[in-house]
């Protein structure tokens, strides 16, 4: 017997983070702020995290290898209740379009996500409407003019293709889920019933060449299971944070604007290959790290390879720019894309923008058909970069202010009202340095003072060694497009733990312990690079002799 559970339940609360995770003793050199899912591989004796480790994929109720080549078989039905999507306790992250009718929610960004928990269930299936494309007639993408309504027609059938997966049950190694459609198996007759399950859902988007989409229709569990409310306690200790609850706190919220995502670190040639590998790479970019080491909500606004600015030649999705793709529901090339996006879905505490990747190669490799001078390209992009941020201060988030923040700690503080701390990187190979370095200091002497520029100048090494080892470069050449440059898993991780520090005042459960960094860091004023490298030196040299004293 097949039952459905529809939307109402009297023993549930409406959207819940029921992950916990796990916290290792790590740091980074400038703060107390334990890392969140991260270990250096690269360190003598360290291991990365299980849940980095080799994944698995479900077959009939079996965890083995996964295989790109095989195919998860579609299981019976019997004995199981359907919820549907727009259960109040299936907690979706990100911008999602919802069909009128309540059909399926829909997801295009790449790394958006939903969490859910359950108890009293040994099954765990997906329901989706992505189907295979070899019945169906081809679907026009429009990247035209938007539309104003932020969700599909309520008769909307069409189906989007297959989609690979990643799926995350407790605390376990992530399983993949290649070419996921219609019934997909997440557990089958082996989880332990008498136990609470904290499941998410994550859709890495690996496709290059074409824009996807997640559509969720629901899940399907035991009949009698239940899905769980927030939990306000923890018997796990210190060691892992209370779920997390929307009332009375909201979760804290990291947005990410980026056209360089790190999730493309799968495609390293020198790494394990197959599409298994890809799909991980999903949640091995620094933005997705990011956001887990801090246990909060994280989404990421942007395609890989797109220009900041229109008519781009070469840039994915041209002649759509990123600044447009920011006011949408999806990326271009997305149903989701005709829909204006409703920000009042979640309003993020800061937001990250590391942009100019994607516009630099094209200025380069392009040159002629511009027919412009690379600076006078920079010039446009910075004029869009500057609209684009007046863009989102007047229309996305007009009205925000920090309590959390100590303003006496802080003499960059954000004050009440004063907007959404936006931090502005400098690309991380140095293209266009100057260009978003002008944009912060033109906003700021406009009155912005919640806008800061962060110089990425050592943080990586830019030098590639094509025939030295893969776990000593932080950057390497997928060939597998258009020989774009790409960060590796260890650069990904040395991006995440850097930024860490400076997004640490606004993201972290405890502030305190957050590194002090002064002012001049964040005013877009130039730095005495040799001065830092100095002062590291020195401090540490002073830990070393410290560490002798007391332990040698």
């Amino acid at each position: 017997m097949v039952k459905d559970m529809g939307n109402i339940s009297p023993f549930l609360t409406p959207e819940c983070t029921p992950t916990r995770p796990e916290i290792v003793d790590a740091s980074t050199p400038w703060s107390d702020i334990l890392l969140e899912e991260l270990r250096t591989a690269t360190q003598s004796g360290s291991r990365i995290p299980r849940r980095y480790g080799v994944a698995k994929f479900v077959k009939g109720g079996r965890r083995a290898v996964s295989d790109a080549s095989k195919r998860v078989a579609q299981p019976k039905l019997d004995g199981l209740q359907f919820v549907g999507a727009n259960h109040p306790s299936i907690r979706y992250v990100g911008r999602w379009v919802s069909t009128v009718d309540g059909t399926h929610k829909d997801g295009s960004f790449p790394g958006v996500y939903f969490d859910f928990a359950l108890k009293g269930s040994r099954t765990v299936l997906l329901s989706l409407h992505n189907k295979d494309q070899s019945n169906q007639l081809p679907k026009e993408r429009s990247i035209g003019s938007p539309q104003s309504l932020a969700f599909l027609p309520p008769t909307n059938v069409s189906s989007a293709a297959p989609i690979s997966l990643l799926a995350r049950v407790d605390d376990e190694e992530y399983i993949v889920l290649p070419n996921a459609t219609t019934i997909t198996s997440i557990r089958r007759g082996n989880l332990e019933p008498n136990s609470r399950h904290d499941i998410r859902i994550i859709a890495p988007m690996v496709s290059s060449d074409s824009s996807e989409t997640l559509q969720v229709e629901g899940i399907w569990i035991d009949e009698g299971a239940q899905l769980l409310p927030c939990e306000t306690s923890t018997d796990l200790g210190d060691n892992f944070p209370p779920a997390q609850c929307p009332s009375p706190v909201q979760n804290k919220m990291l947005e990410i604007v980026t056209d360089m995502p790190g999730s493309k670190a799968g495609k390293d040639k020198h790494k394990e290959s197959g599409i298994t590998h890809e799909i991980l790479g999903g949640v091995m970019g620094w933005e997705y790290l990011l956001g887990e080491m801090f246990g909060i909500d994280h989404v990421t606004i942007g395609m890989d390879g797109m220009c900041l600015i229109q008519d781009c030649f070469g840039g994915r999705g041209s002649p759509v720019g990123l600044a447009d793709v920011f006011f949408q529901s999806g990326p271009a090339g997305s149903e989701q894309f005709a829909h204006s996006w409703n920000f009042q879905e979640y309003i993020p505490d800061v937001m990250v923008m590391n942009i100019g990747n994607s516009d630099w190669e094209s200025f380069q490799a392009h040159n002629q058909e511009y027919n412009k001078t690379v600076w006078e390209l920079s010039v446009i992009f910075e004029e869009t970069y500057i609209a684009m941020i007046q863009a989102i201060r007047t229309l996305a988030y007009p009205k925000y202010s920090t309590p959390t923040v100590d303003s006496s700690r802080y003499v960059y503080s954000p004050q009440t009202g004063a907007g959404i701390p936006i931090s502005i990187v400098r690309p991380f190979r140095g293209q266009l340095e100057q260009a978003t370095h002008t944009v912060v200091d033109r906003l700021r002497r406009d009155g912005d003072k919640n806008l800061f520029w962060l110089d990425t100048s050592g943080w990586l090494n830019t030098e590639i060694h094509f025939d030295g080892r893969p776990e000593d470069q932080d950057f390497f050449l997928d060939e597998s497009s258009s020989k774009q440059w790409r960060l590796t898993e260890r650069g990904n991780q040395r991006v995440a733990i850097l930024l860490h520090m400076h997004v640490c005042r606004y993201l972290a459960r405890d502030v305190d312990k957050c590194a002090f960094l002064p002012p001049d860091i964040y005013q877009g004023k130039a730095i005495d690079h040799e001065a830092l490298l100095f002062d590291e030196f020195l401090e540490e040299e002073r830990e070393r002799k410290l560490k002798k004293l007391f332990w040698d």
